[in-house]
């Protein structure tokens, strides 16, 4: 009768080594779940495409889709940001100087206008406005990285580098080619649009050739890698590009809805995550634990603040459109109205770059379970 097989204990051991290598070579370390980071963080960008493609198609108009967007969806993640700082009693308190001191935004768009610089504020506003978006996919990008311990120096250099030039070049190729847009940029800086267009995708290409080059180079060396990282670049970037460098009419305006989007769903599930930490009834935050008691509160207050906010810049807006489009000047109250309602977004945009410090910050961390 013939004898078994010995077990081969040396194949054993190797295919148990490689199989190790192979987890340990892809990290997938989430900021909430896996469900719900790529339904909330990374496959929310389909808002935005649904949005391009019902526009660019003409099955939604330009002013029904802004007011839509800016009322129930923008304006309620602006009021997300005040849910957790101006509405929570402990940042009050604590954050006194940086609060209060913020609303002095108000105040720069009617100064400009009465100083007669109306076309500049404009103009820096939509600059702050698209940095902004950049900055959220910025600070997504290292949540995930803290998350995945993807900190190398090399690594975080090439990140950084690779979303700045990525994401300017569509937005000043879009500049350069757009007539409404250029007619928006001061005459002093129109000899420059396209040739910055050009250094940025130059720098683009050389860039994304690198980073791709260390992420071969971090596969081969066995380091983990940041599968987050990159379904989100992937997600955000090619939307970018898509959105800026199609053909649409009233561009300047409609790109704004769609662009953004995206970032408000991110935004949205984000603040919700972290406004968990006011279930804690052990602590006193105020109206705070009121608007994240339930998602239906939350998004009530939200809506309220919308119709407060949006309704009465989308209506100034609106004869801001009408009176351009009769070639007349704009009355000194709308542009004075339209400089002040600025004044809710700049705030946001100012409070947001200040509350999501994570390494500053060990609150923001242990609210998003960072370790």
């Amino acid at each position: 009768m013939p004898r078994a097989p010995k077990p081969n204990f040396a194949m054993a051991a190797s295919a148990e080594t490689i199989t190790k290598s192979a987890v340990n070579a892809i990290s997938l370390r989430w900021i909430i779940g896996a469900r719900d980071d790529l339904v909330w963080f990374i496959g929310s960008v389909v808002s935005s495409y649904v949005l391009l493609a019902l526009y660019v198609s003409g099955l939604v108009p330009l002013l029904p889709m802004i007011a839509f967007w800016a009322i129930l969806i923008d304006a309620p993640h602006v009021f997300g940001t005040f849910s957790r700082t101006y509405f929570d009693r402990s940042e009050r308190q604590n954050r006194a100087r940086l609060l209060w001191g913020s609303l002095l935004f108000f105040a720069i768009g009617p100064v400009m206008v009465l100083a007669g610089a109306g076309f500049v504020f404009l103009f820096v506003a939509a600059l702050w406005a698209y940095y902004h978006l950049v900055k959220q996919h910025y600070g997504f990008m290292v949540l995930y990285k803290k998350k995945n311990g993807d900190l190398a120096r090399i690594d975080n250099a090439l990140d950084r580098a690779l979303l700045l030039f990525a994401f300017n070049y569509p937005f000043v190729q879009f500049i350069a080619s757009d007539q409404e847009a250029m007619a928006r940029v001061p005459a002093t800086l129109h000899g420059f649009a396209n040739g910055l267009a050009k250094i940025l995708l130059a720098g683009t290409i050389v860039l994304f050739v690198l980073w791709l080059g260390r992420q071969v180079q971090r596969a081969i060396t066995g380091e983990p890698l940041n599968v987050p990282k990159y379904l989100l670049l992937a997600a955000a970037i090619p939307m970018h590009w898509i959105v800026l460098l199609t053909p649409m009419p009233h561009k300047t305006i409609a790109i704004v809805a769609i662009l953004t989007i995206y970032h408000n769903l991110q935004y949205h599930r984000l603040i919700w995550f972290h406004n968990q930490k006011y279930t804690d009834r052990r602590e006193k935050y105020g109206a705070a634990e009121l608007i994240s008691r339930r998602v239906l509160y939350y998004i009530a207050f939200g809506v309220i603040f919308g119709v407060l906010y949006q309704g009465p810049r989308q209506i100034l807006n609106y004869f801001g459109l009408q009176n351009a489009a009769a070639g007349l000047q704009q009355p000194l109250v709308i542009q004075l109205g339209g400089a002040f309602l600025w004044g809710y977004a700049f705030v946001h945009y100012y409070l947001d770059s200040k509350i999501w410090r994570v390494r500053r910050d060990p609150t923001v961390g242990r609210a998003l379970h960072i370790n």
